[in-house]
């Protein structure tokens, strides 16, 4: 068997094993009630902004959010393999695009996980306003 062949075989393993854990864990999240029902704290928290909806939904991620004339502000939750990653996106006509990312345990306790978004989200904004001094 050539190098080639070797390398292809390894390659198809890898993609096959990687569609089946994905399916896992698409079924995991499904059987928990769903990613709307399994993050239900952080989702809530961040609907409790004005004017913040569901933006898009599939079993394993969603997007939650609001927007108006002056920008958006959104967060983008999606469970991993035994993780869930938060990212939170802010376009804003004023301050530009900003980014930041968290990844937290899948079964972490969500107040925490708010509590250092919170906190995270008030140094970052705050460093953008001073830099607009």
């Amino acid at each position: 068997m050539t190098i080639l062949k070797i390398i292809g075989i390894i390659v198809l393993i890898m993609i096959i094993r990687f569609v089946r854990d994905s399916y896992k864990q698409k079924d995991k999240v499904i059987k928990e009630g769903g990613i709307l029902k399994k993050y239900s704290t952080v989702i809530n928290w961040v609907l409790a902004y004005p004017e913040a909806k569901v933006l898009h939904q599939s079993n394993i991620s969603i997007t939650v959010g609001a927007s108006n004339a002056s920008g958006s502000t959104v967060f983008d939750i999606s469970q991993t393999f035994g993780s869930v990653t938060i990212e939170y996106r802010v376009n804003s006509v004023l301050l530009g695009n900003h980014k930041l990312e968290w990844e937290f345990p899948e079964y972490d306790d969500q107040h925490k996980m708010i509590e250092k978004m919170e906190n995270d989200i008030e140094k970052y904004l705050g460093n953008v306003m001073n830099n607009f001094k």
